[in-house]
């Protein structure tokens, strides 16, 4: 099951009217498996989002404002701020995957030692690195709302919720 959170404009942070998609231990199965973080990435592949890593989350609010970003836990957890400060916390654990519309700033609060993840984008898009820049604000803005909708999920393929959820 596929949960939706919102992230409202939280100037110099634009986020996105697109639902953030938290799908809770959607990828449980391919972690105890070996090479986890391969198999999260086949996935990912199959579906359309590549460009893939495998690493961690910033310690401090950042975004992409030219592409949408799929990230999955694939080891220990750790709290993530979505939509910039004074903004909801979620709790992201082995398993769990957050697909994250272009422009959602996100941040590491705290995490385990072990605290691993894999994130890809559509298409393979290269994405630019912003940390909230009031100067550019509007231009940055339209860049977000510019960015097209992934033709499929990362996790459940072309019936997943990126077509009920996003268009």
């Amino acid at each position: 099951m596929v949960k939706t959170l919102y992230a409202k404009e939280n100037i110099p942070f634009p986020n996105n009217p697109l639902p953030i998609l938290y799908y809770p231990k959607a990828i449980a199965n391919l972690l105890n498996k070996p090479d986890p973080a391969q198999r999260v990435l086949g996935l990912f592949e199959k579906n359309g989002y590549t460009n893939g890593w495998v690493n961690g989350i910033f310690s401090y609010h950042h975004f992409h404002s030219n592409t949408h970003e799929v990230l999955a836990c694939i080891a220990g957890e750790a709290t993530v701020q979505l939509g910039g400060p004074d903004t909801q916390m979620v709790s992201f654990s082995k398993g769990d995957v957050l697909l994250l519309p272009a422009g959602v700033a996100h941040k590491r609060i705290d995490a385990s030692p072990d605290f691993k993840i894999v994130g890809a984008y559509p298409d393979g898009l290269e994405p630019d690195m912003q940390k909230g820049n009031a100067e550019n604000y509007e231009s940055i803005k339209q860049t977000i709302l510019s960015v097209e909708i992934p033709k499929k999920d990362p996790v459940e393929g072309k019936e997943g919720a990126v077509a009920t959820q996003w268009t």
